[in-house]
């Protein structure tokens, strides 16, 4: 089985919170297939880098940003030329 480097998961989050209401951690960890530690590490990068931004409301949810699509488009592109 190939490890996953940290980009791919970080652009696998972007993915799942790419939507209108944005994704919780517990869909997060889920749908990647990460363990809750890893998965608030790398959404607090995420944050940090301003690709995600947290959504308040009743529990915390998290959507993707202008810049966390442009990222995924670019990784997609350079993933895309090795195929």
């Amino acid at each position: 089985m190939k490890k996953r480097s940290e980009e791919e998961m970080m652009i696998r989050i972007l993915e799942i919170s790419n939507c209108a209401e944005g994704a919780n951690i517990t869909k997060i960890v889920y749908s990647a297939n990460l363990n809750f530690k890893s998965a608030s590490f790398l959404i607090e990068k995420l944050l940090k880098f301003e690709m995600l931004e947290k959504v308040n409301g009743k529990n915390a949810r998290y959507r993707t940003t202008d810049k966390g699509q442009k990222a995924i488009e670019k990784f997609r592109d350079f993933s895309g030329m090795f195929k």
